[in-house]
């Protein structure tokens, strides 16, 4: 099922694309394999209402990054930044993250979740996710 969720979000991302007159937009980069998107988010009364990326990367990158759009669609920022971090946790540490009740709140972003088990695309999965971290 989860290798599905991320086929799919990688061939036919909902997400990908551009937006004219973004409140945020930056570019990540991952140095260790040369993936390279840029999220662009819309906000409204401090709500992300509208998020696309672009780029080039290997499909868990690309398809991380259309999940973590899906994600925080209609949250706060502060309530991304949140998420983004149960979403490392969850790469990282998974015993922390299934102890913190953290598969309840990722959605369908939960099919990363396997990554944790492959260290070396870890930094591919978290790159998108950096947008709220890294301000």
């Amino acid at each position: 099922m989860y290798d599905e969720i991320l086929l799919e979000h990688n061939l036919y991302p909902k997400n990908r694309g551009s937006i004219e007159g973004v409140d945020i937009a930056k570019e990540l980069k991952n140095a260790s394999c040369g993936d390279k998107i840029i999220v662009q988010l819309k906000l409204e009364d401090g709500i992300i209402t509208e998020g696309k990326f672009e780029g080039v990367g290997c499909a868990i990158a690309l398809a991380s990054a259309d999940l973590m759009i899906e994600s925080v669609k209609g949250k706060t920022l502060e309530e991304a930044k949140k998420m983004s971090r149960l979403f490392r946790t969850m790469i990282l540490d998974e015993e922390e993250f299934e102890s913190c009740g953290g598969e309840k709140q990722m959605g369908d972003a939960i099919a990363l979740k396997i990554v944790g088990r492959m260290p070396a695309r870890a930094k591919c999965a978290e790159l998108a996710w950096q947008v709220f971290l890294n301000k």
